[in-house]
């Protein structure tokens, strides 16, 4: 498995099968099973948070060797770590991207407010607070009652006189912190997916939202729970007669992710067929891109040697593609029915009422991302065009 101690990247739960063959496949069954186990009553170790489309993601905290509080993107995790205690460090490491300078900035002069001496976080930026003479950063909107922010895809909005709207107005920066971190060095620091905003402090210029669901808010329907269970099996069918899929796969792993995101973007499914279509078409723009003749026929030779591999195992890759889909559209019964509880906001994506971004479970430590990938994914694929 990839060295998930810094969250730098959420994985869909799907898509454990690619990187992992039969271990992915456990994981994600167990993650959703505990899951569907959750919402019927029944108690287990696995959390479950709501997934919040903010942005920045940004690392906040005192620093473990000198206790002094810092903030940064999740740059602060590079080999050369961009750890900002002042407005001038982050001039200095982030001026090419002025929208982050000002946001950092703001978490700067205000989340060490409500942070505990010791600790450390990441979470996302949700809103700048109320625009007004004492906070001209602000990013709320004011209408028909109710409080609008939009930090990324999805916009946001609460009833001005609800707790969450009392806090928006109140505060001048909105962060939902969602993992904390423990070390003696920053080398050394170490995630735990699911951060205890309870103990953070209080302060009314931060609006500290908390990601936690209401597992019993949600609706969870019996035809809800046999669909689950029918997609559930069909992928435990799949992997039974799989074999040794994973080591046939695994070069191919971060080209059937590509492809299977641009299957999103354009509304299509998953097919082999499809994905040899799209290895042409990447191996002919690298072809179109060199100039001599040897990198031309070294390029098609990379291109052939992927055809004839695939179909040498078009078992194993299309198992694959089943056991993806399975798991996928097993999730997407969790996810509607998770949404049935949309918890403390409304949520928008162009105007259209929508589910949350999704939601995050944690298993032994280890986190994976339950999103509606045709709903949310794709709007957030078009909006970054």
């Amino acid at each position: 498995m990839e060295n998930e101690a810094k969250l730098k990247h959420l994985e869909h739960a799907e898509d454990h099968v690619i990187h992992a063959g039969r271990e992915g496949f456990v994981h994600a069954h167990q993650n959703l099973t505990d899951l569907h186990d959750q919402m019927k009553g029944r108690k287990n170790n696995t959390s479950i948070t709501t997934k919040y489309d903010g942005s920045p993601s940004i690392v906040f905290g005192h620093h473990p060797e000198n206790g002094k509080f810092f903030v940064g993107s999740k740059s602060v995790f590079n080999k050369t770590p961009k750890v900002n205690y002042s407005h001038e460090d982050i001039e200095k490491n982030h001026g090419h991207a002025p929208g982050l300078v000002s946001k950092l900035k703001l978490a700067l002069d205000h989340l060490h407010k409500v942070t505990p001496k010791g600790k450390i976080y990441q979470g996302d930026l949700m809103h700048s607070g109320i625009k007004s003479n004492s906070n001209k950063e602000g990013d709320v909107e004011e209408k028909d009652g109710k409080l609008h922010f939009k930090p990324n895809t999805i916009s946001y909005s609460t009833h001005h006189n609800s707790v969450e709207g009392s806090k928006v107005k109140e505060s001048k920066i909105g962060v939902v912190p969602h993992t904390e971190y423990t070390g003696k060095s920053f080398e050394s620091l170490k995630a735990t997916y699911n951060a205890d905003v309870s103990k953070m402090n209080n302060h009314n210029d931060v609006h500290v939202i908390s990601p936690h669901h209401d597992m019993k808010k949600v609706k969870y329907s019996e035809q809800d729970q046999r669909e689950f269970s029918n997609h559930m099996n069909k992928a435990n069918n799949v992997l039974k007669k799989a074999g040794d899929f994973h080591s046939a796969i695994n070069d191919h792993a971060v080209h059937l992710k590509t492809y299977i995101n641009k299957t999103v973007r354009n509304e299509t499914k998953p097919t082999l067929a499809g994905y040899k279509e799209h290895l042409t078409n990447h191996y002919n723009k690298k072809i179109e891109g060199v100039k001599t003749q040897k990198s031309k026929d070294a390029k098609q030779n990379e291109l052939d040697n992927h055809h004839a591999h695939i179909d040498s195992n078009t078992n194993h890759f299309n198992n694959t593609l089943e056991m993806h889909k399975h798991l996928q559209n097993a999730k997407n019964v969790l996810v509607k029915a998770l949404s049935t509880h949309t918890g403390a906001f409304d949520t928008h994506i162009e105007g259209k009422p929508s589910k949350p971004e999704g939601f995050v479970t944690v298993k032994n430590n280890r986190p994976t991302k339950i999103v509606d990938r045709e709903e949310f994914s794709r709007a957030n694929f078009a909006r970054q065009k």
